[in-house]
C-alpha cells in the first residue's frame, strides 16, 4: 500500500526537514489513504504525532501503518521505535532521509493485520475476513467449502439459514442485533451475497470485492442490503 504515496510522503518528508516527518496509512472505506500528520515533538529527532489529528484518523479510517523518517540518519529503528511500534501493535514505516531507504518494523502483535487486507475470492474475501474476525473473538467458524465465483447468479446459496445452521448460527431479529453478530447482505441479488461482523454503533468489519478489508457504516448503503442477522455460538462437529 505504502508504494502508492512513496511520493507525496517524500514532498512531505522536504517539508519538515530537518524535523522527523510523520503520518499514517489507513483504509477508509476500503481505499488505501495517506495523511500527513503534524509532528509536535520538541526535539527534530523525534516524533509525537500530533493527538487531535491521530483520533481524528482513527475515528473514520482504520489505521493499518505508522510512517516517519530519520532526518540525514539510516533507516534502522531506534529503541523507541521498536518501544512505540509493539505498544501501538501498529507497523512503523521508517525512511532515511533523504536517501528515502524503507525499513518496515512489525510489532510483536499486530493488531492491525485484520483491516487493509487485498481482495482475493476465495482466499481474502468476504467469508474469510468475517470468520477472521470472529476467530480473534474467540468465536470459531469452520472452513468452508469451495465457493463457485458469483454463485448468487447460478441458483446456488451459501448463506442459506440451513448452512449457517451447521456453524452454530442463529438467526435473531435486527432489531437485537449485537456486537460480533454475522450480517449477510444481498447487494443487487435475490440470494445473500457479502456478509460482514457488526461492531456496534451501525458500524460493521467486511471486505467488498475490489476493496481493502475496513470497517464502514452500514448507512447509507449497507443497510439496504441487508438479509439477516445471525448469532454464532458453536458449529456442529
Amino acid at each position: 500500500m505504502i508504494d502508492l504515496f512513496l511520493h507525496e510522503i517524500e514532498e512531505h518528508f522536504f517539508r519538515e526537514y530537518p524535523k522527523e516527518a510523520c503520518g499514517i496509512l489507513a483504509v477508509q472505506k476500503g481505499k488505501p489513504k495517506w495523511f500527513p500528520c503534524k509532528n509536535v515533538a520538541k526535539e527534530d529527532e523525534e516524533f509525537i504525532i500530533d493527538s487531535t489529528e491521530y483520533l481524528k484518523i482513527h475515528k473514520t479510517s482504520d489505521i493499518v501503518g505508522i510512517v516517519h523518517n530519520h532526518p540525514d540518519d539510516s533507516c534502522i529503528e531506534s529503541d523507541a521505535d521498536i518501544a512505540y511500534c509493539n505498544t501501538l501493535g501498529i507497523p512503523y514505516y521508517i525512511f532515511s532521509y533523504p536517501g528515502m531507504e524503507l525499513n518496515k518494523l512489525d510489532p510483536e502483535k499486530n493488531l492491525t493485520d485484520l483491516y487493509g487486507r487485498e481482495y482475493e475470492f476465495g482466499v481474502t474475501d468476504c467469508f474469510e475476513a468475517m470468520r477472521d474476525y470472529l476467530a480473534k473473538q474467540s468465536i470459531t467458524i469452520p472452513p468452508r467449502i469451495l465457493f463457485e465465483d458469483n454463485w448468487f447468479e447460478k441458483g446456488l446459496d451459501y448463506f442459506a439459514p440451513e448452512i449457517v445452521k451447521e456453524w452454530g448460527g442463529e438467526e435473531v431479529p435486527i432489531e437485537k442485533i449485537e456486537k460480533n453478530d454475522v450480517l449477510t447482505f444481498s447487494v443487487q441479488s435475490k440470494v445473500a451475497n457479502h456478509c460482514g461482523v457488526y461492531l456496534g454503533n451501525d458500524v460493521f468489519y467486511h471486505h467488498a470485492e475490489n476493496r481493502l478489508s475496513c470497517r464502514e457504516n452500514l448507512y447509507p448503503f449497507w443497510a439496504q442490503s441487508i438479509d439477516k442477522v445471525y448469532r454464532v455460538h458453536k458449529y456442529v462437529t
